[in-house]
């Protein structure tokens, strides 16, 4: 499952799984929760995860340190540095005209040159193909080529250009891929769900071009999401009740993931058989 922010939780529910030593077979995502997912299949763990959200523990808010009256710069975490990474790479691909890719420069610092079918742990994650209209599954090549795909939000990341695609965030398509991950080699699928119950949204709060497109991801991703979600075994359900780029308190949105993970831990082995 995607989220945006709200897919952070992603990376409490993998440390719940690293304390039971639970490894999933195979792990299936979209947008950010195949960044969290494809980070971890890298070989990444829980830790370094939380890490990556700023560096801070879970529960623990940024101390106030040096000078009296000052409070240390938060740390940026994992999102923060991909916007900054794109930010900069639009400002210098102006003045040099340079075209590389910022954001898969700084995604293969992460996990290196590995690619999908070499991984651990079997890894697939989708994109949306602006060109045909189609979901784009990842099942090989490059890990940082997919994640840059799969994590590319409209009007936030540029489409990724691949061969004759132009490939966007394939949460605009399908943000629960349960049977992708299924044709992987999943016998039970476990949903980690972070979708927000769409709601009625006053008409004043609709009125950028960014607002707009936002609300009509919500609206498509809502659509087709119950459904996918009955394909799956079991549905953990994480309520996080924020913004797709909602990224200020990264650790309390991991934190949320791990107290519900660790309370529906029971059930969890029960439905994949674990003792």
């Amino acid at each position: 499952m995607g989220g945006g922010a709200r897919g952070l939780a992603h990376v409490g529910v993998i440390r719940v799984l690293e304390k039971h030593g639970l490894v999933p077979d195979v792990i299936g995502g979209t947008s950010m929760g195949a960044l969290v997912g494809g980070l971890y299949a890298s070989g990444l763990s829980g830790t370094q995860l939380t890490e990556m959200l700023g560096g801070m523990g879970f529960g623990v808010p940024a101390k106030k340190e040096g000078r009296p009256g000052l409070l240390k710069k938060r740390p940026r975490n994992l999102f923060e540095d991909l916007l900054l990474a794109d930010y900069k790479h639009r400002v210098i691909s102006k003045i040099s005209g340079d075209k590389g890719d910022s954001i898969e420069a700084f995604l293969k610092k992460c996990v290196g040159p590995v690619r999908i079918e070499d991984l651990p742990i079997k890894f697939v994650c989708n994109a949306v193909d602006l060109v045909s209209g189609r979901e784009v599954l990842f099942t090989r090549g490059r890990l940082s080529r997919a994640l840059r795909a799969t994590m590319s939000v409209p009007l936030v990341f540029e489409p990724v250009q691949m061969g004759g695609m132009l490939l966007l965030d394939g949460g605009v398509l399908n943000s629960a891929p349960v049977e992708a991950a299924r044709a992987a080699g999943a016998d039970v699928a476990v949903l980690v769900d972070v979708h927000r119950p769409l709601k009625r949204l006053p008409r004043e709060k609709l009125k950028s071009t960014f607002q707009i497109i936002q609300r009509t991801i919500e609206v498509a991703s809502a659509a087709s999401f119950e459904e996918r979600a009955r394909h799956a075994e079991f549905v953990l359900r994480i309520p996080v009740d924020l913004g797709l780029l909602s990224f200020s308190e990264p650790w309390r949105i991991a934190m949320k993931g791990e107290q519900i993970a660790g309370a529906n831990l029971q059930g969890l082995m029960d439905t994949i058989g674990a003792r």
